[in-house]
């Protein structure tokens, strides 16, 4: 029998594989639930290579269907969930004024309404086992704001409340929801925007004069996930190198 299952959205690369590669490292089975199937496959390769357990499944955060059907198998096939980590997110860029809804809308749907679906259909089988943990993946936008990322901002400020909000709910039911909120990090999503140099300046202006490493935030959602855990729930790590003390 499974002693512990972890779901990643969107750990098909970046932060997201970086915490699965982790979670998979501290014991737990990891299921790799990625909009990318090919990406899914490899993250959840590479995990079984280096001796953990993996199961790669195509999940469409957005899509409420998509996600009882990702419950559903990952109940057939590991019979638990204990922790959930809502990690998917997408980056575009766009002016206010030129934005179309279209691109808010699918922003929200991922962010923000992808980790809602995942929440409400996990949430009733760690009820039920009478334990678990749930970890948000916000950002320094949340708390900064971002000209051009509106949107992704918004979203991942509303993950901090959506954190708080339930934390309170399901704390007596020995449920704990945290959130951790990463500073530039050095992985690909920064570079969609920005030209290396460009990266390389901000990651001099940095207090701590680099990126945040993705396996930074891997060993903090792992401490939030684990069983040494026992009374932290509502609150919000921040692993930016001090990052939000300048702006």
């Amino acid at each position: 029998m499974v002693k512990k299952v972890a779901v990643v959205t969107g750990a098909g690369q970046g932060l997201g594989e970086a915490i699965a590669r982790r979670l998979a490292a501290d014991g737990f089975w990891v299921v790799i639930a990625e909009y990318n199937g090919e990406q899914a496959q490899r993250v959840a390769s590479a995990i079984e290579k280096a001796g953990g357990k993996a199961l790669p499944f195509r999940t469409d955060v957005s899509s409420g269907e998509s996600v009882r059907t990702l419950v559903d198998w990952v109940l057939k096939n590991c019979a638990r969930i204990d922790g959930l980590v809502n990690n998917a997110g997408i980056y575009p860029k766009s002016s206010i004024a030129t934005m179309e809804r279209s691109e808010w809308d699918r922003v929200l749907a991922v962010n923000l309404k992808g980790s809602f679906l995942c929440t409400k259909y996990i949430l009733p089988v760690m009820i039920s086992q009478g334990s678990g943990r749930i970890v948000n993946i916000s950002s320094g936008h949340a708390f900064r704001g971002g000209a051009f990322f509106s949107h992704y901002s918004a979203s991942k400020a509303a993950l901090v409340a959506l954190t708080k909000s339930l934390a309170l709910e399901v704390a007596p039911l020995g449920i704990l929801v945290n959130a951790v909120a990463p500073g530039i990090s050095d992985t690909s999503m920064p570079r969609i925007h920005a030209t290396e140099e460009e990266v390389r300046q901000k990651a001099q202006k940095m207090p701590m004069g680099r990126l945040t490493k993705p396996e930074e935030v891997a060993d903090a959602v792992s401490y939030l996930l684990s069983e040494r855990n026992t009374f932290i729930t509502g609150q919000l790590l921040g692993v930016n190198g001090g990052q939000v003390l300048y702006g």
